[in-house]
């Protein structure tokens, strides 16, 4: 890396240093020089390499400091991060005391385009990121604000959750982690499209819990496949995470934190006795869904064109046994 650094300011230097060479024998041969030129491939030479830098606006709401490209805003925007922290916040602040007493940082591009060029980097695939140090989320708008207050909603649970699992220097399992996203994600829409969805999946799509848990998701191979993955894991947190069973999500979130496997999280917090029983139990759960049959279930996350973060081996959850 450092050598492609290096290559990089000598090409620069030397294009430089020749352009200026050029100039110097011209004006000793007594050449015209044409400056019009000489200036447009050194003004050409800095536009490359230096990244197009938004100016932010700011505007500020009870919960949040909301930065947006200049002279753009998304309509109603301070009024619509005041309805998300209002939904979550039952949910999510035992998670997140800091969201109470703190402002997060919310960064909205005008477009994609914009958001991709910006200076957060993102991968191409992402409509969102979150940056849990910085108590920041990055997004873009795409002219829909129920899919845009979908996806703020998506990547401000990710802050909120990941940052109690962080106090700790761990990171949540891949299924919990996105389940209670896409769950709250579906939440600001009412009742979305994932609620849907998981009335209606034939049964034969989920996978099965004894290997469901320890799969890399990076390992499936369709968007079919990671869609249905996605709604498993929305699925499995709606069962163990609703109104009558906070306090026991809680403690099976602290217990997962702790490092206590899974079948170890499960007794203790919700008294299910093995992953075969478990299993049973939410597939019985799923009934009061309904049976009937849909096409497909793949509704894109508002976050996530079904390419989720790359997890470390550090931050598997642990094996079950």
């Amino acid at each position: 890396m450092l050598g492609f650094k290096f290559a990089i300011l000598f090409l620069g230097f030397f294009i430089f240093f020749s352009l200026n060479s050029s100039a110097e024998e011209a004006r000793s041969s007594g050449k015209k020089i044409n400056k019009t030129s000489i200036n447009y491939l050194k003004n050409k030479l800095k536009k490359r390499f230096k990244p197009k830098k938004i100016e932010w606006t700011l505007k500020e709401s009870p919960h949040f400091k909301i930065y947006h490209e200049s002279s753009w805003s998304p309509d109603s925007i301070v009024i619509e991060l005041e309805k998300i922290y209002n939904m979550m916040k039952m949910d999510i602040s035992m998670f997140s005391p800091w969201m109470m007493r703190e402002k997060g940082k919310v960064y909205i591009y005008s477009s994609k385009k914009t958001y991709l060029a910006g200076e957060f980097k993102p991968p191409e695939w992402s409509k969102g990121l979150a940056f849990v140090q910085k108590k920041t989320i990055v997004v873009y708008d795409t002219g829909d604000i129920e899919k845009l207050r979908a996806v703020i909603a998506h990547e401000l649970t990710h802050l909120y959750f990941e940052g109690f699992f962080g106090d700790k220097f761990k990171y949540p399992p891949q299924w919990l982690n996105e389940g209670l996203a896409v769950s709250m994600e579906d939440k600001s829409y009412g009742q979305g499209p994932w609620h849907n969805a998981l009335k209606y999946v034939p049964r034969e799509r989920y996978i099965s819990f004894s290997d469901f848990f320890d799969l890399e998701i990076e390992d499936l191979q369709s968007q079919q496949q990671i869609g249905d993955w996605y709604l498993q894991s929305f699925g499995i947190v709606k069962y163990l995470f609703n109104s009558r069973r906070r306090i026991q999500f809680k403690n099976f979130c602290d217990l997962v934190r702790s490092g206590k496997n899974l079948k170890e999280a499960l007794w203790a917090s919700y008294r299910i006795k093995s992953l075969p029983a478990f299993e049973k139990s939410w597939l019985k759960w799923l009934e009061t869904y309904g049976t009937e049959k849909e096409k497909s279930s793949g509704f894109p996350s508002a976050s996530f064109n079904f390419v989720p973060v790359k997890m470390s081996p550090s931050k598997k959850f642990k094996k079950f046994k």
